[in-house]
């Protein structure tokens, strides 16, 4: 797949690769966050690759206590406080894994949170 001695980097060219499909929708964008460019809906972030090869998204919360429950996720953290709705997936030892779907799955939800009322 990718150069495995820097996951950082793995995990950027994969979201790049996962990103194109989903950066032809309606008010998709990437951006800069933190130290990643990331992907916007509506001007708010629902995915990007982080630290240590990690995919971080923003789900329901449900949804992501229950990725976290299961070990296929990490909570997120800033500083000291735990990012209910944000969880961070580990890269695919192989293949793409779990991440387009969870990355489609973020998407609608900060897509949803996002619309605007007709």
């Amino acid at each position: 797949m990718t150069d495995q001695t820097d996951p950082r980097a793995a995990a950027q060219q994969l979201f790049d690769s996962l990103a194109q499909d989903l950066l032809e929708l309606p008010d998709v964008e990437y951006a800069r966050m933190f130290a990643s460019e990331g992907l916007k809906v509506n001007g708010k972030f629902f995915a990007f690759p982080g630290a240590e090869g990690r995919l971080i998204l923003k789900l329901p919360q449900a949804r992501a206590t229950a990725l976290v429950a299961d070990g296929l996720a990490e909570p997120v953290q800033l500083g000291k406080r735990v990012m209910r709705e944000w969880v961070g997936v580990p890269l695919p030892a192989s293949g793409s894994g779990e991440w387009p779907r969870l990355m489609a799955d973020a998407h609608h939800f900060v897509e949803a949170l996002t619309a605007s009322p007709e």
